[in-house]
């Protein structure tokens, strides 16, 4: 397998410490960029096997300095302002972040020399479009967030075209595993832990849970998969479940009997009510499919079981 020099472009983060960590394992030379220092001790399995340096994705001097004395080859960029609740002041940050963030991060890679950049891109951009997702159908965004995603696709898709760089975008569902951020699964959690009811925003909207380090090869598969490149694509854990009955597999696995109180809390107003992804055009187009099972990924994310991956590691540190 041929070696590569990487940079991870919010590679403390949860997504892009996963990434880190195959990158580093498989032997490629990898420069982390993050905003600060803050989440360094995501990837203190792999310290000192990798470069790090501090960039804002929003200034556009600092993110052309730290790429060009680096010099990669690919460029995975996953920073970006998370999903939240609607208000203005979120739907500036989307923008300054995960619209002109990205211009300033591409335009970076290129000037760098970079012969691929890869972009954590969202399912959330087909709102509530017909399931299961496909690359070509019609973008929906009903959040700010989807919204700047969305953006930030066309901004490479319109300065790629005649440039020497390649793009290739991922959509992943809802990703899930170790160091993730608060989500669902640690909304239960918490709730079991304080001896509250789950208090449900409905319950019958349905969700397709990918394990994060299978986001993580898929991501790192994309360096390989020239036959995928211009396009984003859709990928998910391939099975499609209610928040109900995801609240229910969170409880068998903490061995908790809590009440769940469905319908406790209005749906948001950006709520999406159906996510799934086959990932028929990934499996065509590049060979990948997600390799662990909701029970398995919930197991090693709650700690009730250990994770082979990390286990491995350590044993090899």
């Amino acid at each position: 397998m041929r070696r590569h020099r990487v940079a991870v472009v919010g590679g403390t983060g949860f997504i892009g410490s996963h990434l880190t960590e195959c990158l580093v394992d498989s032997g490629h030379s990898v420069l982390v960029v993050a905003r600060g220092r803050q989440r360094l001790q995501n990837l203190e399995d792999v310290a000192g096997r990798f470069v790090f340096e501090e960039g804002d994705i929003r200034d556009r001097a600092q993110m052309g300095r730290v790429l060009k004395e680096f010099r990669p080859d690919t460029v995975f960029h996953l920073a970006a302002e998370p999903d939240a609740a609607e208000c203005p002041e979120h739907i500036r940050a989307c923008i300054d972040s995960n619209t002109k963030g990205t211009l300033n991060v591409l335009e970076a890679a290129n000037a760098a020399g970079a012969r691929l950049f890869v972009y954590a891109d969202s399912c959330k951009v087909y709102g509530n479009g017909p399931v299961p997702y496909r690359s070509l159908q019609a973008e929906d965004p009903i959040c700010s967030y989807a919204v700047a995603k969305s953006a930030g696709w066309r901004l490479c898709k319109a300065f790629a075209h005649g440039q020497a760089i390649s793009i290739v975008g991922l959509r992943p569902t809802f990703v899930y595993g170790p160091r993730q951020n608060f989500n669902f699964i640690t909304f239960v959690e918490r709730s079991v832990r304080s001896g509250e009811p789950i208090r449900i925003q409905g319950g019958k909207q349905t969700r397709d849970l990918l394990y994060v380090k299978d986001a993580a090869t898929c991501f790192a598969n994309m360096m390989n998969a020239e036959n995928a490149w211009g396009q984003s694509i859709p990928i998910g854990g391939g099975r499609e479940i209610t928040v109900s009955d995801l609240c229910r597999e969170v409880l068998k696995v903490l061995e908790s009997e809590a009440d769940i109180a469905e319908n406790a809390l209005a749906p948001r107003s950006t709520e999406i009510w159906r996510s799934y992804c086959d990932n028929l055009q990934i499996r065509d187009l590049t060979g990948w499919s997600p390799s662990v099972n909701l029970r398995e990924g919930l197991c090693w994310t709650l700690r009730k079981t250990p994770d082979p991956m990390e286990t491995m590691r350590a044993v090899a540190g």
